[in-house]
């Protein structure tokens, strides 16, 4: 009986070993074509109206129940279990479709996260690409989504660590408007995070965290992408209990941009939060390329609704401005 056993496995590890070597040779007899896209097209939108409120400035706070987003290792700073969702509800502006969503993967998709959320781990949704126009003489269609495992440590008494385990299932439709043909191709991805939490002192903490490294999708009919690099770095400082301050540091390696965050939070009474924030593509410049935010929070039995308010410069021929609202809810189960 073990004899037949140990048989039948070396028939099927045989099997597995030449159907893998048959998919390497097809792959290098029937090469595939780069999938030409927008460098931003992966990119997403930023989540949780709190950490949109602060002006993005959230790596070294992560105290709720996005912390997966921002820093994984910030979960271990959740008290319960939590339940969490964020909705870009609408933007105002005078300015066309084609301008306002011309750097936007999402293009004004509504929800932006869906997720569970404990001390050691987290599972959310979050809808990366929902992208249609032209490009590169092509029109392109790409719907990806991201479904994200978080798990986080307590590495030293001051040091939590954090790690998000990704999988991209994507479908991308490109249509050659020279040549009028068109095809459908299915992706399939992978991307891993990592996030670091220090707590220097009672009232300083620094964060760090890096999203896609590495990260591929693979399709049917074209080459793998490279899903690029996206770095955060900052520090939070809480000099009294009613007042929060961060400041952070972002690289955005797909559209090879830096940005600089500042955002304070302010307990006005129990349990009611305001907030400010900056965003600055140059170091906190008085130039067109920055965004202001402001936005609120009320907790109630651990309840928690958040909203907040983004004002920034599109860099269209008129310049117009954009005021972006966004609401997240967090409630305990």
């Amino acid at each position: 009986m073990k004899k037949n056993l140990s048989g039948l496995i070396c028939v099927i590890c045989e099997i597995a070993s030449l159907t893998l070597a048959m998919t390497f040779l097809c792959n290098l007899c029937f090469a595939k074509q780069d999938a030409a896209l927008p460098d931003f097209i992966f990119n997403g939108n930023p989540v949780d109206a709190k950490a949109i409120g602060m002006g993005e400035a959230f790596v070294a706070v992560s105290d709720n129940a996005s912390a997966a987003y921002w820093n994984p290792a910030g979960l271990k700073q959740l008290e319960g279990k939590y339940f969490t969702t964020c909705i870009n509800a609408f933007q105002k502006t005078d300015a066309s479709d084609d301008d306002l969503f011309a750097g936007d993967s999402l293009q004004g998709k509504k929800l932006t996260l869906l997720g569970f959320a404990n001390s050691k781990s987290a599972f959310s949704f979050r809808p990366i690409s929902d992208y249609s126009s032209v490009y590169a003489d092509k029109k392109i269609e790409l719907r990806a989504n991201k479904y994200t495992f978080s798990s986080a440590s307590q590495y030293t008494n001051k040091m939590q660590l954090g790690i998000n385990i990704n999988y991209i299932s994507a479908q991308l439709g490109v249509t050659d408007l020279l040549n009028p043909a068109a095809n459908i191709s299915d992706g399939n991805g992978i991307a891993i995070d990592f996030g670091l939490l220090y707590t220097a002192s009672q009232f300083i903490k620094l964060g760090f965290s890096v999203e896609n490294s590495p990260g591929y999708i693979w399709w049917t009919d074209y080459k793998r992408n490279i899903i690029k690099s996206h770095i955060r770095t900052g520090m939070s400082l809480k000099p009294a209990g009613w007042l929060l301050m961060a400041f952070d540091y972002e690289n955005i390696a797909s559209i090879k941009k830096e940005f600089y965050h500042a955002g304070i939070q302010q307990t006005i009474a129990k349990h009611v939060f305001l907030r400010q924030g900056i965003i600055s593509e140059k170091f906190f410049s008085n130039g067109d390329k920055k965004s202001l935010t402001l936005g609120g929070g009320y907790e109630l039995k651990k309840w928690i609704i958040d909203f907040a308010t983004k004002s920034y410069q599109l860099e269209n021929t008129d310049k117009n401005r954009v005021a972006e609202y966004t609401f997240s809810l967090s409630m305990p189960f």
